[in-house]
């Protein structure tokens, strides 16, 4: 999957021009933050309650968990007309659709993904991936060598994939569909005890981390987003390992949040994987940063100068502090999550605007640096403050 949203990026880049991939890249944010509240209102609170039940009640939670994943799609097939009005402010129905049935696929896809690492099926999960990758290449190729320049193309065919492959796991698993209802309350309750933590931590994570695009469109001009999505996709592309790995360890985690010493233990094992990964993106990004873009993405992306370092730098900030944030979400600690994105939001909506104003794509990279810095610091604190006391005087 890392290799095919990495070649996603390069295909498309190459093959549209600069104001098509824009609006690409508008999408894909919108796509991210709508996986994020499905990711935080359902998929972490299954992981992370999963430990709670045995038996009948854990196949019965497990129903539960997919039922309200169908009344969340319903929910956004529901909202987001309005929502492509206000922040594409057009009305063409052909894309309309393509980009609602792209979002159902993509977020149906990756609650698959995220349901079978949280039950540990690893085997499973990679032969679902191994599929959709396949497709994905495929369906790239078909684009690339006969340069269709249709952005509908993709959508359309991608979509398919993501919803074909979905529909096998879901065939597979709704055939015995059902929950008490007497149950169904008492699952509720236990998603929201640690899932409003979560949406509304997701709400200002998204803020902070995806207003970029949309600051450039108002403040700059398309071509400047065009060359923010390609920034980002290099930087980013180590993002959808990261993204497996912390899927992977929470459930890991949690099977020992009873014990604090053992979680500070495991925090302690991992961070040595996750600094080495840190620093290996930072060296990349400085030496071999332009080479790559130029290779991946073509001429039209050259002499970015040093701006090509910044998102390197970025995920590695990210990278660094991974083990702290998943311990604190291991022992139910998700408010904490809530509390430090709010100054996280408000460098990035304030100091944002003034710098991206000024400073155009260049200020982003200042923002995202600084408001990155502060959101994980916070988090290192109060992983001090929680469990690593707690662990010494245990």
């Amino acid at each position: 999957m890392s290799v095919s949203t990495l070649l996603t990026t390069i295909v498309l880049a190459r093959t549209y021009e600069k104001i098509v991939y824009a609006d690409l890249v508008l999408l894909f944010s919108l796509a991210l933050f709508i996986l994020g509240l499905q990711s935080s209102a359902i998929s972490k609170p299954y992981a992370i309650n999963l430990n709670d039940y045995k038996g009948g009640q854990r196949f019965s939670f497990f129903h539960f968990t997919i039922s309200l994943k169908l009344l969340f799609t319903l929910l956004v097939i529901l909202v987001f007309p309005i929502l492509y009005k206000i922040l594409f402010n057009e009305w063409d129905v052909s894309r309309l659709f393509h980009y609602l049935f792209f979002i159902i696929a993509y977020t149906l896809y990756f609650f698959v993904r995220e349901t079978l690492l949280s039950e540990r099926k690893t085997k499973e999960n990679l032969w679902y991936g191994v599929f959709c990758s396949s497709g994905l290449i495929t369906l790239l190729g078909l684009i690339y060598f006969n340069r269709y320049t249709s952005l509908e193309f993709y959508l359309r065919y991608a979509s398919i994939i993501y919803f074909g492959i979905s529909c096998v796991y879901l065939i597979k698993n709704i055939s015995q569909l059902r929950v008490y209802r007497k149950r169904y309350f008492s699952y509720l309750r236990a998603n929201w005890k640690v899932g409003r933590w979560l949406v509304g931590s997701n709400m200002l994570f998204h803020l902070s981390s995806n207003i970029y695009p949309w600051l450039l469109l108002y403040l700059t001009t398309k071509s400047d987003i065009a060359i923010f999505g390609v920034l980002m996709s290099v930087g980013n592309v180590v993002n959808p390992v990261l993204t497996a790995v912390n899927s992977y360890l929470l459930p890991v985690f949690v099977r020992r949040n009873q014990f604090y010493e053992k979680v500070h233990r495991l925090v302690n094992n991992w961070a040595i994987f996750f600094i080495i990964m840190a620093v290996v993106l930072v060296g990349v990004g400085y030496f071999f940063g332009q080479e790559l873009i130029i290779v991946l993405f073509g001429d039209k992306y050259a002499e970015l100068g040093l701006l090509v370092l910044y998102p390197f730098v970025v995920q590695a900030i990210k990278v660094v502090f991974q083990p702290f944030k998943i311990a604190l979400e291991a022992i139910k600690r998700t408010d904490i999550n809530f509390w430090v994105l709010i100054p996280r939001s408000i460098i990035a909506l304030v100091v944002g605007y003034f710098l991206v104003k000024n400073y155009g794509l260049l200020g982003v990279f200042y923002t995202m640096i600084a408001e990155n810095l502060v959101y994980q610091l916070l988090h290192f604190t109060f992983y001090q403050i929680v469990i690593r006391k707690k662990s010494v005087t245990a």
